[in-house]
């Protein structure tokens, strides 16, 4: 790769479905916010401020490291799924239990590896959160005081390696598991080139959750996480703190009490409390003076 490739391939995002900030995303998405809040979404002062030249310095300089470091990884997905397969084989015996209408095994695989992926996207910033060491990495994502759909790529290396890593195992399993089990040849249902509940999910106003503009989603906030809820999330005020880790599933957050609805909810600022990254003393202050 080339130097002027290297310094232009984050560009290159606008074109590509997989990636959040795809055109097609970002124009549902400017469209929504129009309608809710008039010009807010497409304030200069929104894109053009200190916290968003950082939230693109670190989109460059992530990209690059993805290229050199977990490109070689995914590379060898379908051979730990055949992996995985083949230890399924060794521990329970031939598989190949079902055949199923291929369109219906082709959603079954497009649904499962959906929920699983995001549950593993819960549990990952649950402990980011959770672990004090961790969290001094994804502190860097929690430093932005601009939301804007570049944030989304404003994350510590090592918090970039961790979620590639959850993505190949979890892709890797689940593309096994089905090996295994189903007679079928495995496929998986893409537009553009992306698992269709992903699709759903970024042109339903994905890039709402990082920017100021606020769409809650009543009470569906029960099973989706909203715009709004993410926004809860980055909320620099104590009692937002730890609320609402889900990515699109807000069911998990149910599960683990953590979810808070939009519902009455105000964010004032975001970004990281006035003491830093040290969370922990006023989330222990904060319960203090509720109880």
């Amino acid at each position: 790769m080339s130097w002027l490739e290297s310094i232009i391939s984050p560009l290159s995002f606008l074109f590509e479905a997989d990636k959040r900030i795809y055109w097609l995303y970002l124009l549902s998405s400017g469209l929504l916010a129009f309608f809710i809040s008039g010009k807010q979404f497409f304030s200069v002062k929104l894109w053009f401020n200190r916290s968003s030249l950082v939230d693109l310095c670190w989109l460059f300089i992530n990209q690059w490291i993805f290229k050199l470091l977990v490109i070689p990884l995914f590379a060898l997905q379908v051979s730990y799924a055949l992996t995985i397969n083949n230890f399924l084989t060794d521990l329970f015996g031939s598989g190949n239990y079902w055949q199923l209408n291929q369109p219906v095994l082709v959603i079954l695989f497009t649904f499962i590896l959906f929920i699983s992926q995001d549950f593993a996207k819960f549990l990952v910033h649950f402990t980011l959160h959770k672990i004090p060491f961790l969290w001094r990495f994804h502190a860097v994502h929690h430093s932005a005081t601009t939301l804007t759909p570049l944030t989304l790529y404003r994350i510590h290396p090592v918090e970039m390696l961790i979620n590639s890593l959850r993505s190949l195992l979890i892709g890797a399993l689940v593309s096994g598991l089905f090996v295994y089990l189903f007679k079928n040849p495995l496929g998986i249902t893409q537009i553009l080139g992306v698992n269709l509940f992903v699709f759903i999910f970024n042109i339903a106003a994905s890039n709402l959750r990082h920017s100021p503009v606020w769409l809650g989603f009543s009470k569906c906030e029960y099973l989706f996480i909203s715009p709004a809820q993410h926004q809860i999330h980055h909320s620099a005020a104590v009692q937002h703190f730890d609320k609402n880790f889900g990515s699109a599933l807000a069911v998990w957050d149910y599960l683990f009490n953590s979810l808070l609805l939009s519902k009455e909810q105000a964010v004032k600022s975001f970004g990281l409390d006035n003491k830093g990254i040290n969370r922990q003393n006023l989330k222990k202050q904060w319960r203090g003076i509720k109880s």
